[in-house]
């Protein structure tokens, strides 16, 4: 067996964080008595990325995310709200988002059953994430679990996979495989940091990095591992 320790992403990797955000935002809207627009919801998703690749390139704190983004979302949908609550808000609506990708947990049974360890790497709020993985039965799989907020980095930071190599067992980089569906944190974070990568590429996007491994469905990852 090549690798001993994988390293997983969990939103679109393995939990369908576009259901939950899309979810969430309505919500959100119809609590603050704005029409749940489907534009509405696909311009914050938008805003929202922006400003995710924007603070893992170093250029935004992690703290400018949160409010910042519902700054630029209400202004640019013309709606008044108290950004600093909408933001609160919206963590609460996110929490209750922990659908399961289609065959998720098939891979992660295969993966525990062949003793690898598990990792679940996130740059999510832990409040969030914690709550997602746990009504999710993910919980269960893994035997790490590294939210950035906890940790003090973030992905792709070399310092967050600093961390997460020194809280596991596993010091052999060529034992340690990162799997992931973002080019910005989980595959430019693994090529730094001189692991293998595998990018879930479940859209068919271009990419800028080369990653060890390409797959469009998890599923796929148990031909790798």
């Amino acid at each position: 067996m090549k690798y001993t320790t994988v390293y997983l992403d969990l939103d679109n990797t393995l939990l369908d964080f576009s259901a939950a955000e899309a979810s969430a935002v309505g919500r959100l809207l119809r609590l603050y008595g704005v029409e749940a627009k489907p534009e509405y919801i696909c311009l914050y998703s938008e805003i929202n990325r922006k400003y995710w690749e924007l603070f893992e390139c170093g250029k935004i704190e992690r703290e400018e995310i949160f409010e910042g983004r519902f700054i630029e979302f209400t202004r640019a949908i013309c709606a008044a709200a108290d950004t600093e609550k909408m933001s609160k808000d919206y963590f609460s609506l996110l929490a209750e988002g922990h659908e399961v990708l289609p065959g998720a947990i098939e891979v992660l049974q295969y993966l525990q059953a062949k003793k690898y360890t598990l990792c679940a790497t996130t740059n999510g709020v832990s409040v969030t994430q914690e709550k997602r993985i746990r009504e999710s039965g993910l919980g269960e799989f893994f035997d790490f679990v590294f939210i950035s907020e906890k940790t003090g980095y973030q992905k792709p930071q070399k310092e967050y996979f600093d961390y997460v190599m020194a809280h596991t067992p596993e010091k052999d980089k060529s034992k340690i495989i990162v799997v992931g569906d973002s080019v910005t944190s989980d595959i430019s974070g693994g090529i730094n940091f001189g692991i293998d990568t595998c990018w879930l590429n479940a859209k068919a996007k271009q990419s800028p990095v080369a990653p060890t491994y390409e797959i469009s469905d998890i599923k796929e990852l148990i031909g790798i591992l």
